[in-house]
């Protein structure tokens, strides 16, 4: 007869404790994160995300820098374009009749006057108009900003003093240069050169210099950029 041998309890704590453990040594995957893990995974998140938005900053900032030099070049270009052409159109038989008169041409490093047949300020399409150009420094900051006076001859508020003009009337042109000035280009005597001169005096220095030229420095490091104007005395 065969031997009954005693059945052993299954499913003990000991067994059960030993197939969990093989379970989780066997499936590491299977394992949750732990705590120290999580720390490093959301310390690298973020040092990422603040390298990425960084990064997006810097070029937004960098997109309008250009898009602001550019449109300064822009206004730069159209601006001096125009002043080439108003100081091209100077209406010389008035400016004449008298060397000192009232609407002689004259200037200096920060201020220019004359007269001429093109007007750059709407309204003021038809006959001579007064021009002064003046270079001003801004309440804030060492920087200067262009302006011009513009109106009609006939509609001067002093006729007989063109340059006791009111505050208001000047229209910005430039803003926020380091440096804005004017030089005049003097014929030289007998065999010597033409001289750039920082004022024109039209007693003293006669009708009209040579050339005009309008030196703007954007920065107290970048190079100064001219534009010269020939003047031509046309009498008429």
């Amino acid at each position: 007869m065969a031997e009954i041998k005693p059945l052993r309890p299954c499913g003990s704590k000991t067994e059960a404790a030993s197939k969990s453990a093989m379970t989780r040594d066997e499936n590491p995957g299977s394992r949750g994160f732990t705590l120290l893990e999580l720390l490093i995974s959301l310390t690298l998140l973020s040092v990422i995300a603040v390298l990425v938005f960084g990064a997006l900053r810097l070029g937004v900032r960098a997109w309008e820098k250009g898009e602001a030099t550019i449109e300064t070049r822009q206004r730069e270009r159209i601006v001096m374009d125009l002043l080439q052409r108003q100081m091209a159109s100077m209406a010389w038989p008035v400016m004449v009749k008298g060397p000192g008169g009232d609407f002689a041409f004259r200037g200096d490093e920060k201020t220019l006057s004359f007269l001429s047949s093109v007007a750059l300020v709407p309204g003021n399409e038809y006959g001579t108009v007064y021009a002064k150009y003046e270079v001003r420094d801004e309440e804030e900051g060492d920087r200067e900003s262009l302006f011009l006076f513009e109106k009609n001859r006939v509609f001067l508020p002093d006729p007989d003093n063109p340059a006791a003009v009111a505050e208001e009337d000047f229209h910005e042109l430039l803003p926020g240069f380091y440096s804005i000035s004017f030089a005049y280009l003097k014929q030289g005597e007998e065999d010597s050169e033409p001289q750039w001169q920082g004022a024109w005096d039209p007693e003293m220095d006669g009708r009209a210099p040579l050339a005009v030229r309008v030196s703007l420095t954007e920065a107290e490091s970048s190079p100064p950029v001219a534009v010269v104007a020939r003047v031509i005395v046309d009498t008429g």
